[in-house]
């Protein structure tokens, strides 16, 4: 009788296919299921933990990516989009610092992206967790390498994100248009758009992404198309959800926009190394190995959260050994986030606190968002 795997086999498993998708955005579980015996609900079931995943789902699923990794099967599309791989650990020696944050491996990552799409036209996608720092990498990017290039950046809002005609009028405004307000005068704004950006070519970035509704990124695709060919690049700035939401849709408008996506860049955030030179540069060196594995999967990758955390430490602990307690008072009091029951390593956002305490938090983050 054969044995069932264990646990941390299947999860495994389960983990390196996540990363092999993430890898090749061009692919989704349907493009698998030829390759196996297995159903395309079977595979994303097994993806969403909503099936655990027996030897013969696990065998198939892991014979899979071993012939598409060496190329026998799912070979890339000659136009496929490029992708650029997470980040990985490296041994870091000092990271420069500019205002509120460092030049982390994120942050020339995001760089790589916003060079491409300026230079080839293209359509970029960067996804990451809230608080990397991908609007601060493009403004860095705007004041140093990129400044010479023609840039807007357009930050969604709620009402833009939903409405056609309301993301229309304003991209017009921010490129010095003069437009008239209403639906009936939508179809004519966009046209005049298009025309400014074929005689001014502007890369174009957009942040927030992940908010926007179908029909606002069919009027982006529709602005591209008509523009590329004179110069226009996009780049799209959003948390990881979009990328999930892109590869699995059925919809047309946003399939569209996914088949004109010239490179995809999902990023983690700081690696420990990384995280390690920030806080020896900012003078924080006596500190627990322990402190400092639980200070990391707090932060979570975030930029913004390891300077407040460093900002707060340093005023409540200056010269003092950082210990794994010192972590968890500041984490339970003063960051919003706790640890939950025994979990030595993992803290929950806003986890049982008050909601007039969580609300503080979360209008403190915007006011205090990373320069």
């Amino acid at each position: 009788m054969m044995s069932e795997l264990s646990d941390r086999e299947v999860s495994q498993v389960r983990e390196e296919l996540r990363a092999f998708l993430a890898l090749r955005p061009d692919l989704s579980p349907a493009d698998l299921t030829p390759h196996t015996t297995l159903g395309d609900a079977t595979i994303r079931s097994f993806l969403n933990r909503s099936i655990r995943g027996g030897r013969q789902v696990v065998t198939q699923i892991r014979a899979m990516m071993a012939r598409a990794r060496t190329g026998d099967i799912l070979q890339p599309h000659r136009d496929a989009g490029i992708v650029i791989a997470p980040e990985q650990e490296q041994r870091t020696q000092g990271i420069a610092r500019f205002q509120n944050w460092y030049e982390t491996q994120t942050v020339r990552r995001v760089a790589e992206v916003l060079d491409y799409c300026a230079a080839h036209a293209a359509i970029g996608i960067i996804t990451a967790e809230f608080g990397v720092g991908k609007s601060a990498a493009v403004r860095a990017w705007r004041l140093g390498k990129g400044r010479k290039i023609p840039t807007a950046v357009f930050e969604f809002d709620e009402f833009s994100s939903a409405n056609t005609v309301e993301f229309i009028c304003c991209l017009a405004k921010q490129l010095g248009l003069e437009v008239s307000i209403g639906s009936q005068n939508a179809g004519r704004v966009f046209r005049v758009v298009c025309e400014k950006l074929r005689s001014e070519p502007v890369l174009l970035v957009f942040d927030q992404c992940e908010t926007l509704r179908t029909r606002v990124f069919s009027v982006i695709r529709q602005c591209w198309d008509r523009s590329h060919e004179a110069g226009v690049g996009i780049v799209l700035l959003a948390a990881k959800v979009l990328m999930t939401r892109m590869l699995g849709s059925r919809m047309a408008d946003l399939g569209a926009l996914t088949s004109r996506v010239g490179v995809w860049a999902a990023l983690n955030g700081f690696t420990k190394s990384e995280m390690a030179a920030i806080i020896r540069q900012e003078g924080v060196t006596d500190i627990d190995d322990m402190a400092f594995e639980l200070w990391y999967r707090a932060t979570g990758g975030s930029m913004r959260r390891l300077m407040w955390s460093l900002e707060l430490l340093q005023a409540k602990h200056s010269g003092k050994r950082v210990t794994e307690k010192t972590i968890r008072d500041v984490a339970g009091h003063l960051w919003g986030m706790q640890l939950s029951g025994g979990d030595s390593g993992v803290l929950r956002q806003g986890e049982d606190r008050p909601a007039a305490v969580n609300r503080t938090i979360e209008e403190s983050a915007v006011a205090r968002a990373v320069a």
